[in-house]
């Protein structure tokens, strides 16, 4: 069985060895290109996704800013408004005192003679005229 190995030299055998190990590793190294192509294809996809939705967020981060400067504005001017108001309105019970005061000295004060009369004579006097 061996005779048959002698009839090729030794360099051949190891030249035949070298062939068969370089052809295992050849088809080894196609195989993980092609892996390592599927891979960074998967990558870049998922790199996409991940940057459109960094993009996004940072889209959503500015409109959330940009609504919450508006309803701080809103606020803002609710409470100007309101102040305004409570001013007014204060401003209006001071000015309705005067008026009220003089409604009740017209009720306290009693003339003689008809009443109408004597509310339109007081009235004229209150008006100064």
């Amino acid at each position: 069985m061996t005779a048959w190995l002698k009839l090729l030299p030794s360099w051949l055998w190891w030249l035949l060895a070298v062939v068969v190990v370089a052809g295992a590793q050849q088809l080894r190294v196609s195989g993980l290109q092609d892996e390592l192509k599927t891979e960074r294809a998967a990558s870049t996809d998922t790199f996409g996704k991940l940057s459109a939705c960094r993009e996004t967020r940072g889209n959503l981060l500015m409109q959330v800013s940009e609504q919450n400067a508006a309803l701080a504005d809103l606020r803002a001017l609710a409470d100007q408004r309101q102040e305004r108001a409570n001013q007014a309105q204060a401003g209006a019970r001071d000015e309705a005192q005067q008026d009220y005061q003089a409604a009740n000295r017209l009720q306290q004060e009693r003339t003689g003679g008809d009443a109408c009369v004597a509310a339109e004579l007081i009235i004229n006097t209150e008006l100064g005229l």
